[in-house]
């Protein structure tokens, strides 16, 4: 509907409707509503909304979407995933160009073909070409938000086939474990990477091999093609701990875990814990896997203090209906409850951020007093007001000091004026972060996994900075987001700069980030 040029409020509407289902319970059994229509019972699910949906609910296609779909020349649709070319630019690039490619786009730009067309100059072209290079960087990744859901339909096929009438009477199952970048939880992926415990008799082996390929493609059949190429190791049992540590680790881990000789002593260990054991060391999360500076941690204890989910005692980063969010205040608050967690903030943007239905000083009043209200029938729940405050191009905040005093916490962040160079955005968000109601900083460069880069910033002196005035770092933990990056752990316990774990959650669903 967006490279339709569709009714914005229209548009709106569907991107509401997506968060009101994404927030839905696990039993809530759409297909039922469909069937009784009952679906415009949902909130946020009018009448014409409600039509598509029971369409693609109960006939598993939808005639609006797919007309649409057909409207739009392949050209545009690949032209528009390029950050900042919206769908207008792009046919413009279309008719007077002739662009059809990535690849010709790219070459138009160095040929500063762009420059000879009316509305396109140096800046966007430079801008242009910037976000080509960026796309063609990410090519062949996936984000691991994307690709989990893959692996649990994958992997208790694999499992299953593997096993199957294979097992030695009262032996164990053969075992199937994640390894790689994807035990490590990387926030990038190229690659599906598994291990397989399988025979040590050729045949019987080869015969197991065979099976789980098969299985891959009968997967892929049903649910469609794997997001990235998938990959699977194989170890006999006796190996088996040592091969899913050696696979797991990234070299940097495995290099500093032991010396050559001390870890070919170990190469037939079944357990991994065990190969752990063996080499002095407690069992290090494979998440943790990564630079080398864990195996130090390990050897101190230091690793025994990461968070486990109950350690989370509440969040702050939250939006409701007021701004951008598709849940009322009342509905984050239970959601909230039912998580185990202690308290709740919820900070919907700041007027500055019109794009969002930013909160005019009026429409503060009214969620002040909607939230006393909240607080007083779950007062088993400590509810926070705060506001996702727009760091404008100066570095100041939204509203006057007057109102930032009324909240509890202000969570200060970039959402415009990206563009900027690197020191012009570093002082912008030095300026905020010295704001005497700025209490956390969100998404901290900006980035939006293989959608947008960073913006420039020098991350480590906003870190010095946020310590010294007891700003804490946000972790926004939206799957799409990451940020800030895992890679600043080291200079964030470096400076012992305060790090808060957000969900930014825009829907119920959305607290489990």
């Amino acid at each position: 509907m967006e490279l339709t040029g569709e009714n914005p409020f229209k548009i709106r509407a569907f991107d509401k409707a997506v968060g009101v289902l994404e927030g839905l319970s696990d039993g809530e059994d759409l297909v039922a509503r469909a069937s009784a229509g009952k679906l415009t019972e949902l909130p946020g699910i009018g009448k014409g909304i409600g039509e598509v949906l029971a369409e693609f609910l109960l006939n598993g296609k939808s005639p609006a979407r797919d007309e649409l779909r057909a409207s739009i020349p392949p050209e545009l649709l690949e032209l528009t995933r390029v950050p900042g070319l919206g769908p207008k630019k792009a046919q413009v690039l279309i008719d007077e160009l002739g662009i059809k490619t990535l690849g010709e786009l790219e070459y138009a730009c160095r040929e500063n073909r762009l420059l000879k067309i009316k509305g396109f100059g140096e800046k966007q072209q430079a801008k242009i070409l910037e976000g080509v290079r960026f796309l063609q960087s990410t090519a062949g990744q996936q984000r691991l938000c994307d690709v989990l859901p893959y692996t649990e339909a994958l992997r208790p096929a694999l499992e299953r086939a593997l096993n199957q009438g294979r097992k030695p009477a009262g032996e164990p199952a053969w075992r199937l474990e994640e390894t790689g970048p994807l035990r490590r939880r990387l926030e990038v992926l190229t690659e599906i990477e598994l291990l397989a415990e399988v025979s040590e008799g050729a045949d019987v082996a080869r015969e197991q091999k065979t099976t789980l390929e098969r299985t891959i493609a009968e997967v892929a059949a049903k649910v469609g093609a794997a997001p990235i190429p998938v990959r699977v190791h194989y170890a006999s049992r006796a190996p088996f701990g040592t091969e899913l540590a050696r696979t797991t680790a990234s070299a940097a881990h495995w290099e500093k875990l032991a010396s050559a000789d001390r870890l070919r002593a170990l190469e037939d260990c079944g357990d991994e814990k065990e190969f752990y054991r063996l080499l002095g060391l407690p069992w290090i999360p494979p998440e943790t896997r990564e630079t080398g500076e864990e195996i130090a941690l390990a050897r101190s204890g230091e690793l025994e203090k990461i968070l486990p989910w109950d350690g989370v005692r509440g969040v702050f980063h939250n939006h409701t209906t007021r701004s951008d969010g598709t849940a009322t205040l009342e509905e984050m608050v239970v959601a909230a409850k039912k998580l185990g967690f202690e308290y709740f903030g919820v900070s919907d943007h700041s007027q500055s951020a019109f794009y969002a239905q930013g909160l005019k000083v009026p429409d503060l009043l009214d969620q002040e007093k909607e939230l006393r209200a909240v607080q007083d029938r779950h007062p088993e729940i400590r509810v926070f007001w705060g506001i996702e405050s727009d760091i404008l191009a100066d570095g100041s905040l939204d509203y006057d000091e007057k109102v930032l005093k009324k909240f509890d916490f202000v969570v200060a962040s970039v959402h415009s004026r990206f563009g900027m160079d690197g020191e012009t955005m570093t002082q912008r968000i030095l300026q905020a972060v010295r704001h005497p109601s700025t209490r956390f900083l969100g998404h901290a460069t900006g980035r939006l996994l293989l959608g947008r880069p960073a913006y420039p910033v020098d991350l480590d002196r906003v870190i010095e900075e946020a310590a010294k005035f007891n700003v804490a770092i946000e972790i926004n933990a939206n799957p799409a987001r990451l940020d800030i990056d895992w890679r600043y752990g080291p200079k964030l316990r470096e400076c012992g700069t305060l790090v808060s774990v957000n969900p930014d959650a825009h829907e119920t669903a959305g607290l489990e980030d």
